[in-house]
């Protein structure tokens, strides 16, 4: 795939990620998703890109562009109409006349893609669309599909009215960069579906496009709670590794494939379950307990918490809390005996607000969504599928029931409590007859 220029489409607002970052840039198994994402490009042969940014994720990815020396990156500020469509056209003089692989540089899937890719190429045809089939409804692209080739593209349809069970994700060939803008400059600008509207265009208009039937793992991040999704495929990769300064307790257990990062200490008692993932410099204090989860770096979490199925980022500190099913950014606290709720009373799948509109997650154990810098109280009670902003702060004995926005201080207001005279005589003797009842 040396000659191919690859297209990484990365200058989406991820607006509806809040209130997480840059979705682009979620640390997995230490190191940001695009890392992952250039590296198996590279490993698959592909040595050109061009990254289509905007302007404030733009230094980030200056950093990843270094992070490859032996590649050819170049960065394109997104300047066109909006979308997928428009993020093309931005990179318009660069892909024109050469082989373009597009991608979408947040979508995760496996390494069985390129020689597919290339058995298909050899019929030069002038496009390949991937796509893979489902049974339930997914908010996307739905391909037609016939003999081979497609033969229409419909987005978003509503759920009676699918087209087909194949859903497209944006990992496109085109034997020509230029005839994919072509086909683009031909819709209407400034719509959802532009990208999707050229490329029906172009099937209906005589072009060859080849279906790309990918049957493995497709992972993506459109909303928050899929960080925990892609989280548990990376997971499933980890190897058993200590790095060196690593120092465990000989009364603690770690059972199956976990990764400690250099200079991780395990103290007392604690109990880690593969497979998970530890960042460097992270304590794990006494009788903690961490199940199938990704821990970033420099952590405490402290005497008694537990961590379940979690994505964790950096500098985060725990003490005596439960954390379940939950998407924690960088510098995070929690005070003593705080505990994120992942499970409705119901037992009924969690739903979360995306710009004010109520989202079923799909999940049945889902815990909370807390960006950067946050601080929640003592005694605190977060409630399954709730988000907090970045820099709000949590005071102490709330329940917290509904999303908190950035920058926001949530307490509880002024309680009254009810005082009298007691008139029940706990004696000695009535503990003594406790004691010699429960034999204790």
């Amino acid at each position: 795939m040396k000659d191919i220029l690859c297209l990484l489409l990365g200058a989406g607002d991820s607006s509806r990620f809040w209130p997480l970052s840059d979705k682009h840039f979620i640390p997995f198994l230490g190191k940001p998703l695009i890392y992952h994402s250039v590296s198996q490009l590279f490993r698959w042969g592909v040595r050109n890109f061009v990254i289509v940014v905007n302007n404030d994720n733009k230094p980030n990815f200056q950093i990843v562009k270094s992070a490859f020396p032996q590649a050819s990156i170049s960065l394109v500020s997104q300047t066109e109409k909006k979308g997928m469509a428009g993020a093309v056209l931005s990179a318009k003089s660069l892909i024109a006349g050469k082989e373009v692989l597009v991608v979408g540089p947040s979508d995760v899937f496996e390494d069985s893609l390129p020689s597919q890719l290339t058995k298909l190429r050899a019929s030069h045809p002038d496009g390949i669309i991937t796509g893979m089939t489902l049974e339930n409804y997914f908010p996307g692209g739905y391909l037609k599909v016939k003999e081979g080739n497609v033969t229409g593209i419909v987005e978003k349809p509503k759920p009676t009215e699918l087209p087909s069970n194949i859903i497209t994700f944006v990992f496109d060939y085109f034997k020509d960069g230029g005839m994919l803008a072509e086909a683009l400059e031909k819709v209407e600008e400034n719509r959802d579906d532009s990208f999707e509207q050229g490329l029906d265009w172009m099937v209906k208009n005589g072009r060859v496009v080849k279906f790309l039937h990918y049957k493995g793992f497709f992972g993506y991040l459109k909303y928050p709670w899929h960080v925990l999704n892609i989280s548990a495929y990376y997971l499933d990769k980890v190897t058993e590794r200590k790095d060196k300064g690593v120092t465990i307790d000989m009364s603690s257990v770690i059972s199956g494939k976990v990764y400690l990062g250099e200079g991780v200490r395990v103290l007392e008692n604690a109990k880690i379950v593969g497979p998970t993932y530890i960042g460097r410099g992270t304590v794990i204090g006494n009788n903690v307990l961490i199940r199938q989860s990704l821990i970033g770096e420099n952590c405490v979490i402290g005497n008694g918490s537990e961590i379940t199925r979690s994505h964790i980022g950096n500098n985060c500190w725990f003490h005596t809390n439960y954390v379940g099913d939950s998407v924690i950014a960088n510098n995070v606290s929690m005070g003593s005996g705080t505990v994120l709720a992942n499970f409705r009373l119901d037992e009924g799948s969690i739903k979360s607000k995306i710009a004010g509109q109520l989202m079923d997650s799909g999940k049945v154990k889902l815990g909370a969504i807390i960006g950067e810098n946050v601080r929640i109280g003592v005694n605190a009670s977060i409630m399954p599928g709730i988000k907090i902003g970045k820099g709000s702060f949590v005071g102490a004995g709330v329940v917290l029931d509904r999303d908190l926005s950035d920058n926001k201080y949530c307490c509880k207001a002024e309680s009254s409590y009810l005082i009298k005279d007691n008139r029940i005589d706990i004696s000695n003797k009535t503990r003594q007859s406790l004691r010699k009842e429960l034999r204790i």
